[in-house]
């Protein structure tokens, strides 16, 4: 939730037209909706684009295809809709908005691994919000996008969906973990896109 484009290593930037986008600066969304809006305006998203988005970037992809005329969508070990996501993810949500995030993100800073630096960024606002966010959330719904869907086979966070893709021997960050396997299919597939 507090990744940035260092979710997206070599040999992503290997995609035609690959954009890694980090999180706009918070400023008081209190729904995927609103943070697809303010993607779309500061990163200037138009209809005809192909996003990739993975865990809850991919969530806002699929709010961002309600607002844009989007001709694919790549979901890496992302949802579709809330109840995709774990159940005990879900049962927990609500301690996130008393958890000492502040607290967090000082010990996440002295951990060498690159998530744990990514989230020693994370605004705190946000990550309480989006924690929200995702259990109010509407889903996809129906939509003439075409979603394509990359999902780690042990991903505890948001388990595999019923139909995929491409299953990777892998858990939620396969876009980190796997990255050579998931640039090479959506290669392969589309040939370029725009990342969130």
């Amino acid at each position: 939730m507090g990744a940035d484009h260092r979710m997206y290593p070599a040999p992503w930037t290997s995609i035609p037209g690959f954009v890694a986008h980090d999180w706009v600066r918070y400023a008081g969304e209190q729904s995927l909706s609103e943070v697809a809006h303010s993607m779309c305006d500061s990163y200037h998203i138009n209809d005809g684009d192909v996003l990739i988005g993975a865990s809850l970037g991919g969530m806002v992809a699929c709010e961002i295809s309600k607002i844009r005329d989007i001709s694919r969508l790549y979901l890496i070990g992302s949802a579709a809709r809330k109840e995709e996501i774990s159940t005990l993810l879900t049962a927990l949500h609500p301690l996130a908005q008393i958890a000492p995030l502040d607290w967090l993100r000082i010990l996440a800073g002295k951990i060498p691994m690159e998530l744990a630096q990514m989230f020693t960024s994370a605004e705190p606002g946000f990550v309480r919000a989006m924690c929200v966010a995702i259990f109010n959330w509407e889903g996809l719904g129906p939509s003439t996008t075409k979603v394509i869907r990359l999902h780690g086979s042990h991903d505890l966070v948001i388990p595999p969906p019923k139909t995929v893709d491409l299953l990777i021997d892998g858990g939620h960050l396969i876009s980190m973990s796997h990255a050579a396997e998931c640039a090479a299919f959506i290669m392969g597939d589309s040939g370029g896109g725009v990342l969130i």
